[in-house]
């Protein structure tokens, strides 16, 4: 019996050694699947980075250029913005400007009139005071020659 069991052991043991070579056979060529898989995933990859830096380049230099051309809409924008504030701010000086010049002509004007006026009662009073000379004179004139007369008699 202890034979058999020498033998049942030794049939045991080379049917595990070989199941274990099969196994590690096995495990071998995965390996070199896995090896090849990842040297074509890589090689692939690589393509692929290739692609995608490309693609992601591109998609760069749009946005970029979408960036630059948004910028420079808003730039223009608020260029219109401050040029439309300038003219609102340049006419409402002229308005104000305006207002002030007109005020300043009733000034003007009002004083004119008040001049004229003034003048005008001058005027009136040379006038009256040149009548009253007159008359004076007409009366000193009528006055020497009554006196002339009055002495000559």
């Amino acid at each position: 019996m202890v034979f058999k069991k020498r033998h049942s052991y030794r049939k045991t043991k080379a049917r595990t050694m070989r199941q274990m070579t099969k196994v590690r056979a096995l495990q071998s060529v995965l390996a070199v699947l896995a090896v090849l898989v990842l040297v074509g995933s890589a090689t692939g990859c690589g393509l692929v980075s290739d692609q995608t830096k490309q693609e992601a380049k591109k998609k760069v230099e749009s946005k970029a250029q979408q960036a630059k051309q948004e910028a420079k809409k808003k730039v223009e924008a608020k260029g219109q913005q401050a040029k439309q504030e300038v003219k609102k701010k340049i006419a409402a000086g002229q308005e104000d400007l305006q207002k002030k010049v007109d005020d300043l002509k009733k000034k003007v004007e009002t004083g004119q009139e008040d001049l004229k006026k003034k003048v005008d009662e001058v005027q009136t009073k040379l006038d009256d005071v040149q009548t009253k000379l007159d008359e004076l004179l007409k009366k000193l004139d009528a006055q020497k020659q009554q006196k002339q007369q009055n002495e000559k008699k």
